[in-house]
């Protein structure tokens, strides 16, 4: 017996509730860099848990984005997702009460477990919701909530900073996680793989462990600026062998949670590998930026939020008009168009000063949002449409891995060659301080302005200034050749929109599979 279609005037509101979900999860991503500095003094942490703050969040998200994508395909998108938002937002309340750095960390770790399905399951939803008709421009939508809240996280950080302590970013999920819950419940329909594959835990088990320790050995090298080092070269050739090993297991299997035949197929991962080369610029650039503006520029975090918001602007209002681009340029010159306009914006960034007009960071940010803008909705729409509908959340869960960690990549890569430029560039400027407060001014801007106050020593203040610019331009060209490298893997997509995959089964893509009562089993819809 075939389920009745989603009613269409529900459709919308699923689509919102489902932007606000992935809005809050991605926000996260970005959230905390304004607070960096409040946390650094109320915590008393040292400049490497700061970095352990921001990338415990980062591991656990990539390492589980996989596993939560197969787990929701077998038992449930929905329950996957209402399971996954309870996590993340009982851990930010934990995460907001936290008396210490270690404890910070651990949370942080803790809420992207919950986080890594957000993203992922949300568009398996959506794409089994809305009909191929209406996908693209419900993708759009999406994507759109995607790109604001990588620049809004900042914004909301600087904006609660100023009236409340530092675990109000954390608490602001609480309220946001409470409403998508009871939306969701009311609204979304439960989906699954009708196929009822065996569930494979050594497939879910090998992406679990080679992410987490990829993504650790990632993180650990641009931490000690060291990619040669026994903790940070292990992990990762570990988690290389175990990605390797993945692969080739999965490839013996008549139904696997990894569909290697994906990773072959032209257009899956030509929009795969876009989004991840301008992730990695995206967040090594903001990475970058966000200290630059509160740093250099001496913005509290709420100016330096607000300066970061035309991105998420720009991202948010050009979602609306990315179907009616793909019409008449095709998804090739999109993106293509999209990524020239990142690697543009980081280029005039790499080149800004101190005393840089606003009104030039400004068109830079929104040159900015525009192109992630219009790069993530097409090679999502591409990569997708190779993937048969009942497999939707495992896809999806493939490109968000390669997505995450190159996001880690990028921050860790990006973040490690910004400090060796800077201590370079710095030389013995330090050696004028106490030799107490020496390894304090050479690890970092941050460190180095904390040391000196509202003084200065031996004109110190302007060689630090003069040497994390020296950081910032060559991090800066560097992502914008990701960016520029992303240009030419754009060519690979194609020229106009492709036809949605034929399902692998006689049931509707845009129908839902409702979950039989419990203690009976469940029925596979006929046509």
């Amino acid at each position: 017996m075939e389920t009745p279609e989603v009613d269409a005037r529900k459709r919308p509101l699923i689509l919102w509730v489902l932007a606000l979900t992935v809005l809050v999860v991605i926000m996260d991503l970005t959230i905390l860099n304004v607070a960096l500095t409040t946390i650094q003094r109320e915590l008393d942490a040292s400049n490497a848990d700061l970095q352990w703050s921001l990338d415990s969040y980062l591991i656990t998200f990539a390492a589980f984005i996989f596993t939560m994508g197969v787990l929701a395909d077998r038992f449930g998108r929905k329950r996957v997702l209402i399971a996954c938002l309870v996590i993340f937002g009982i851990t930010s309340l934990f995460a907001a009460q936290s008396g210490s750095i270690d404890q910070l960390i651990v949370w942080r770790a803790l809420m992207g477990v919950g986080a890594a399905a957000l993203p992922t399951v949300t568009l398996a939803i959506l794409i089994t919701v809305f009909p191929p008709a209406e996908r693209p421009k419900a993708i759009a939508g999406w994507a759109g909530a995607a790109g604001i809240g990588t620049a809004f996280g900042p914004v909301v950080g600087g904006l609660l900073l100023e009236k409340f302590w530092w675990g109000s970013i954390f608490m602001i999920n609480v309220p946001l996680v409470l409403v998508s819950l009871v939306l969701i419940i009311w609204l979304v329909p439960e989906s699954r793989n009708p196929q009822h594959a065996r569930f494979d835990p050594l497939g879910v088990l090998l992406s679990l462990l080679g992410v987490g320790s990829l993504t650790f050995g990632i993180v650990r090298g641009g931490e000690d600026n060291d990619w040669l080092a026994g903790d940070s070269i292990g992990p990762i050739a570990a988690g290389l062998v175990l990605l390797l090993v993945l692969v080739l297991t999965e490839r013996r299997m008549a139904t696997p949670a990894l569909d290697v035949t994906l990773l072959g197929n032209t257009r899956f991962a030509a929009g795969t590998s876009v989004i991840a080369l301008a992730f990695f610029a995206l967040l090594g650039g903001i990475f970058v930026t966000a200290v630059y503006f509160q740093a250099v520029r001496g913005l509290e975090p709420a100016q330096a939020g607000l300066l970061m918001l035309p991105m998420g602007a720009a991202a948010f209002a050009v979602s609306f008009v990315i179907p009616r681009l793909i019409k008449r340029f095709g998804i090739r010159g999109v993106v293509a168009a999209g990524t020239l306009c990142m690697t543009a914006s980081l280029a005039i960034f790499s080149v800004a000063v101190r005393d840089t007009p606003t009104v030039v960071l400004v068109a830079a940010q929104v040159l900015l949002g525009l192109g992630w803008g219009v790069v993530l909705a097409p090679a999502t729409a591409a990569l997708m449409s190779v993937v048969p509908m009942v497999k939707a959340g495992a896809g999806q869960a493939v490109a968000n891995t390669v997505r995450q960690v190159a996001g880690a990549l990028g921050v860790a890569v990006i973040g490690s060659i910004l400090g060796v430029v800077y201590r370079d560039s710095l030389g013995n400027a330090a050696d004028v301080l106490p030799a107490g407060s020496r390894d304090e001014a050479t690890g970092s801007i941050g460190g180095a302005l904390d040391v000196l106050g509202d003084g200065d020593v031996g004109g110190l203040r302007g060689q630090v200034f003069d040497a994390y610019h020296s950081g910032m331009q060559v991090a800066l060209l560097i992502c914008a050749g990701f960016a520029l490298l992303a240009v030419l893997v754009a060519l690979r997509l194609p020229g106009r929109p492709p036809a949605p995959p034929v399902a692998e089964t006689p049931v509707s893509p845009a129908v839902p599979v409702e979950p039989e009562p419990a203690g009976r089993p469940q029925s596979v819809p006929r046509a």
